[in-house]
């Protein structure tokens, strides 16, 4: 019990030596503009990607970035929205979003579509300074 302990304590003065209390911040918003994704089948569809610039956000470093998929239609059983961020640094991250069920395969005008609607909510934090 003793071990885990000091090793709790070890990475909360770790984390802690990243920066200031006072510097740390949340920042969040929404994407909705989808292309192409990264990895589409030979036909271009089955994934999407959408692009997020955090540059207003002010962050020294990479922030922990939390997300989810809001949509009206076909945003359920999607796989990446918690796991497909890509290029994260301070700045900037890009997101692949996979749906492919049966002869339905998602494309960038289907997910901005009105019936669809697809939209990213995104929440980073991390060092302002």
């Amino acid at each position: 019990m003793k071990t885990v302990a000091v090793l709790f304590a070890l990475l909360a003065a770790y984390l802690a030596a990243e920066g200031p209390t006072n510097c740390y911040q949340t920042c969040s918003g929404s994407a909705k503009e989808w292309v192409v994704g990264d990895h589409p089948g030979a036909d271009g569809m089955g994934m999407v990607k959408v692009n997020v610039d955090m540059t207003a956000c002010g962050f020294k470093s990479a922030p922990i970035v939390s997300s989810m998929l809001n949509g009206k239609n076909s945003n359920v059983q999607t796989k990446g929205a918690a796991s497909g961020i890509r290029g994260l640094n301070a700045t900037f991250f890009s997101l692949n979003i996979h749906k492919e069920i049966g002869t339905f395969q998602i494309t960038p005008e289907l997910a901005m579509s009105e019936n669809n609607q697809w939209e990213l909510l995104w929440t980073a934090s991390g060092y302002g300074c």
